[in-house]
């Protein structure tokens, strides 16, 4: 039998149940996950809140003294030269303009005193542009298309004095070109109508050279080269063209803003490429300023002209091309090409000082690579401050 205190000592050792652990340590567990999340976030969300620090932006730039190597780059197309339509004009009785022989072929070069073709039996012949064509003439009339013509016979060699009327001498030189051209020179009708009903019409014998206006053309400042010319056969339409000359020779055009305009004077050495072909040449004409379109995507700025010598090959009418000006240059006052203000194709920079900043027109001689060369001028130095755009 045992005694009442080891019967004690015994229950004291049994097992107590536990099963209310396992839930507190679950919750234990969860709400240390829920402290960390919590943390994490708020951290997250402090270093979200916090904006970055701003960056510097610079608002001026320091003038230096620096080679800025002066090459400017333009985008431009071949314009074609202007042209001139010349007319052949139907004679009396003539009902049809037909081309019966050409003297020239397209290309040539045409200039006064030459025959350019025949038309309808009869030549054309080119005269100078001075010689004011509106009339036949016959014996004894005189007028200031007289004397020009005089002075036109006279330069082509045929003796002819300037007495301002239409006498034997000029009608003899007048039939000596219509010879030199292959040709008999018209003579006058016996008896030519009255123009008005109280003035008697010239008395003319009608073995008389008479000068026919409808058989002469003329050309725009005298020269130009054929551009095209109807064949033998060839039935003219009611305009009467025969042959359309280019009296002015295909030229390039580029525009230029103002800053690159100052590299293109005229006489610059400027080379052109189209494709693989190049072209070294010269600028001839730059225009004043214009104002830009923008439905166009036309800037601003100067129209640069560019010569296209005669014969060149590889330049047709709309070709795009490049326009290049550019040589080594020596050093000269810079800037940043933002720095550079217009006012109405004027350039102008803004120099800081302790005031208002300062403004002061400038001549912009080269830009390359975001910077632009300023030709020196008295108020701007090295280490003056200037504002940027």
């Amino acid at each position: 039998m045992q005694d009442p205190e080891s019967m004690l000592i015994r229950r004291g050792m049994r097992r107590v149940p536990r099963w209310w652990l396992m839930p507190v340590a679950v919750l234990i567990v969860l709400g240390g996950l829920g402290i960390t999340y919590w943390a994490g976030a708020s951290s997250t969300a402090e270093m979200e809140s916090v904006p970055p620090a701003p960056g510097v932006v610079p608002v001026s730039a320091t003038v230096e003294r620096r080679a800025v190597a002066k090459q400017v780059v333009l985008s431009g197309k071949v314009i074609a030269g202007a042209q001139s339509a010349l007319q052949a004009s139907p004679a009396e009785g003539v009902d049809r303009l037909v081309v019966t022989a050409v003297a020239k072929e397209a290309g040539s070069i045409v200039v006064p005193g030459e025959l350019l073709a025949v038309v309808s039996g009869r030549p054309l012949l080119i005269l100078p542009s001075s010689v004011p064509l509106y009339r036949d003439i016959i014996h004894g009339e005189s007028g200031p298309d007289v004397i020009a013509l005089q002075a036109a016979l006279s330069t082509f060699g045929f003796a002819c004095t300037t007495t301002g009327t239409f006498d034997l001498d000029t009608q003899q030189a007048l039939r000596s070109w219509y010879k030199a051209a292959g040709f008999k020179a018209p003579t006058a009708p016996a008896q030519l109508p009255q123009e008005d009903a109280g003035k008697a019409a010239p008395k003319a014998a009608s073995s008389d050279v008479m000068f026919r206006w409808r058989e002469f053309v003329q050309v725009p400042g005298d020269t130009g080269t054929i551009a095209s010319l109807a064949g033998p056969g060839a039935l003219l339409a009611e305009d009467g063209i025969v042959a359309r000359i280019r009296v002015a020779d295909d030229s390039i055009v580029a525009r230029a803003d103002v800053v690159q305009s100052e590299s293109f004077a005229v006489g610059t050495p400027v080379k052109v490429r189209a494709g693989s072909t190049v072209l070294d040449t010269t600028v001839a004409n730059i225009s004043g300023f214009l104002e830009g379109d923008s439905s166009t995507n036309e800037i601003p700025g100067k129209d640069i002209t560019v010569a296209i010598p005669p014969g060149s090959p590889g330049f047709p009418a709309e070709q795009s091309v490049t326009v290049t000006a550019g040589s080594a240059t020596e050093e000269s006052l810079a800037v940043p090409l933002i720095a550079i203000r217009q006012d109405r194709g004027t350039p102008y920079l803004l120099i800081e000082g302790n005031d208002e900043p300062r403004r002061l027109e400038v001549k912009v001689t080269a830009q390359a690579d975001g910077w632009a060369a300023i030709a020196d001028v008295d108020g701007l130095v090295v280490g003056d401050q200037v504002k940027l755009q």
